[in-house]
């Protein structure tokens, strides 16, 4: 899949009836939780294999994209328009060489 708004309409069409707005806002933080564990867990533990380990983190990953289509979809917002933006702000940094500060709005 080639196009990220394909996958934003794609994803949403598995969304449930209770996957209200709040679900998907208060969820978004649960997933990203959920890739920091595996993180840690590996740390802890060690790593069985890459291949589990990214595996896993790409399953976590990907819970955390679908949240993201979701929110992003409840404000009518386009995943194709929030990459674009990020990558426009990036450039915008870089140009003016403040990429490493600190702050949103730099």
């Amino acid at each position: 899949m080639t196009n990220i708004n394909l996958y934003q309409s794609d994803a949403m069409s598995y969304r449930l009836p209770t996957a209200t707005s709040m679900y998907a806002l208060l969820n978004l933080g649960g997933e990203v939780g959920e890739v920091l564990s595996v993180v840690a867990k590996g740390i802890r533990d060690g790593y069985e294999s890459k291949d589990i380990y990214t595996a896993e983190l790409a399953k976590e990953l990907g819970d955390v994209l679908w949240m993201v289509a979701a929110v992003a979809a409840d404000n009518d917002l386009k995943l194709s328009d929030i990459c674009q933006m990020n990558l426009d702000k990036l450039e915008s940094r870089k140009n003016r060489a403040v990429i490493s500060g600190s702050g949103d709005n730099r």
